[in-house]
């Protein structure tokens, strides 16, 4: 019996709902009607997606019931590294759910990240909101690559269809792509192509409302069951119903190119994640001034801090930050000034420059931290710092006072003056029984004894205020029902661990998580953990793709018959080498064979896997 386990990144948090706003800080669920993002996914690695929750706060999922079809998720990519969704280019697709926010616009905006692997010349949409190409009725937009691997649009019907021409794209690169569309622009002037930063085509679209079509929204294809589909490793997709103005650009493009390491040619304003200057990759977003019509004085994105009434923003005058991915918790001792007990692990650094990325300075600045799950706080205890001399360190920095409650678990640092270009900042206390942001969980795993035996092991480095621990499992890392209560520490200061056992997990993914309760009755969770128990037929191919060796495991009974097809059902079995590791595990040499879609075929069990 196979275990597969998936740990993420454990951070506590708050069981509260998701930020509203947009990415790089951009708009909020008012205009904001799409926006996925694969690194939000809980899910094992190589495993089938049947829902992708939309982050933008309208609940447009996308969804896919089919298992046949349906994509998979992988923990990392070529694209950074970051977590993506996966489609075979074969016959998976999604599609999100008709919403009004999704077209019936004067205007509209999409960016997409995507690696294409199988372009050909065919048409491959990246995604469509219509009934198909020979229907006029219903056709909103379709977004796709076609003749010469160049992308095509149709906005309104395909009556104005355009292309990226001379710009032809290539398999196996990553790609910041995007559309927008402006029916209030000249006639000649209302769609454009952007690859990047970079607008390759301006072209001509007769309707100046986009039609309001009742079709789903389909990604991997031009329009839901078209019959050609994309290849490709969907990183992220977002959407605004009106076309954005070119700050919003500026702070979106900025966003993705930190996010996922894609240079983009103008306006890389933002190099705080560069690896000379430590990859602050994460949360970007960004506050600035083009004119007095384009202007955002207030933003925080996807991240915990918000910045906002610059008192000094000029035309043409920009301020950027992201973090380091360090967790929140105050864990940080001795990185700190006297005066501190701790800070954060997590730090976050600016980029303040102009469009010619001279340093400027934007005025001070209020900065607020959402610390919505981080236990209690008593706003006097909180420190500001900023790493005043750029040298790397907080220990030597003057820590900066006066934080107020603004609401719920917002506190606020007014009128700061002292970050400048480059310099880091990240927050602190000064008292961590009082603030202590917060208990300090330093593991927590899950093993699997046997089908019906799961051990869960937890360690903390700093306890204040513990009550209890509740364990708390799930069958689909959303509905939850707790089953043991372990007693916690109090307060303490040394490594404690514990141990608890599920006696009846659920077949397949079991995801866990911690509940801790402090004595006041506060609580707060951890992020899950999954344990993968394989039922008696199931079976798991990685990597896949792959270039050549395949590994298969499960029952070993299952495993007793392999061969394997290509796509026009000849057995190619006698072509591939096959290394027997144990009952329950194979590997497969495909060597010998051609790229392309083959089907592995066990004893019951029928199987896709790419040969790149």
């Amino acid at each position: 019996m196979k275990l597969v386990i998936f740990i993420s990144l454990v951070l506590f948090f708050a069981d509260s709902g998701s930020s509203q706003t947009g990415p790089g800080g951009v708009g909020n669920s008012t205009n904001n009607g799409l926006w996925l993002k694969a690194d939000d996914i809980l899910q094992l690695n190589n495993t089938a997606v049947s829902l992708w929750t939309d982050f933008s706060g309208n609940n447009n999922d996308a969804k896919q019931n089919s298992t046949t079809t349906q994509p998979i998720f992988l923990t990392s990519s070529s694209i950074n590294g970051m977590p993506i969704v996966r489609l075979d280019g074969i016959d998976d697709e999604m599609a999100v759910a008709d919403s009004p926010i999704l077209d019936g616009n004067s205007g509209i905006t999409y960016y997409s990240v995507i690696r294409p692997n199988n372009l050909d010349g065919e048409p491959r949409g990246i995604l469509g909101k219509r009934i198909t190409f020979t229907i006029d009725t219903e056709y909103a937009y379709t977004w796709f690559f076609f003749d010469g691997n160049r992308i095509n649009l149709d906005v309104n019907t395909q009556n104005n269809r355009f292309n990226s021409a001379p710009s032809a794209y290539a398999n196996g690169t990553n790609y910041i792509l995007g559309w927008d569309y402006d029916g209030t622009r000249a006639t000649n002037l209302r769609c454009r192509l952007r690859d990047g930063s970079t607008v390759v085509k301006v072209a001509a679209e007769s309707g100046a409302i986009m039609s309001a079509s009742n079709q789903d929204l389909a990604i991997g294809a031009l329009n839901v069951n078209y019959g050609q589909y994309l290849g490709a490793d969907y990183a992220e997709i977002i959407h605004f119903n009106h076309s954005l103005d070119s700050l919003d650009h500026l702070l979106v493009q900025n966003y993705l190119s930190a996010k996922y390491d894609i240079a983009i040619t103008h306006n890389d304003l933002y190099d705080e994640d560069d690896a000379a200057n430590g990859d602050y990759d994460f949360d970007v977003a960004g506050i600035g001034r083009i004119s007095l019509s384009e202007i955002n004085t207030e933003a925080q994105g996807s991240g915990i801090v918000r910045i906002l009434n610059p008192t000094d923003l000029d035309n043409n005058e920009f301020m950027i930050w992201g973090h380091n991915n360090g967790i929140t918790q105050a864990n940080e001792i001795v990185d700190i000034p006297t005066s501190l007990e701790a800070r954060s692990e997590r730090v976050w650094r600016v980029s303040e420059v102009n469009g010619g990325k001279s340093a400027i300075d934007v005025g001070a600045v209020d900065i607020r931290f959402d610390l919505t799950g981080l236990g209690p706080v008593t706003a006097s205890d909180l420190r500001l710092l900023v790493d005043s001399d750029n040298d790397g360190t907080f220990a030597d920095e003057n820590p900066i006072l006066g934080a107020t409650l603004v609401s719920g678990n917002v506190y606020q640092f007014s009128a700061v003056s002292a970050i400048q270009n480059n310099l880091r900042f990240t927050i602190g206390t000064i008292n961590v029984s009082q603030t202590p942001l917060p208990i300090t969980l330093t593991k927590f795993t899950a093993d699997l004894i046997n089908e019906n035996l799961v051990a869960l092991n937890w360690q903390t480095a700093s306890e204040i205020n513990n009550d209890y621990f509740t364990l708390e499992r799930s069958s689909n890392g959303a509905d939850w029902n707790s089953f043991e209560k372990v007693k916690g520490a109090g307060n303490s200061s040394t490594t404690i661990n514990y141990e608890a056992l599920d006696k009846t997990p659920f077949p397949g993914i079991s995801y866990y998580r911690l509940k801790q309760t402090d004595f006041n009755g506060n609580n707060i969770y951890s992020e899950s953990i999954s344990v993968l128990i394989n039922t008696e037929n199931d079976i798991h191919l990685f990597p896949n793709p792959t270039t050549y060796l395949l590994t298969i495991t499960g029952n070993a009974q299952e495993l007793s018959v392999i061969n394997i097809y290509n796509m026009l059902g000849q057995d190619v079995t006698n072509h591939i080498q096959k290394t027997v590791k144990s009952g329950a595990e194979i590997q497969l040499d495909l060597s010998e064979l051609e790229t392309g879609i083959y089907y592995i075929k066990t004893k019951s069990k029928s199987s896709k896997v790419v040969k790149e």
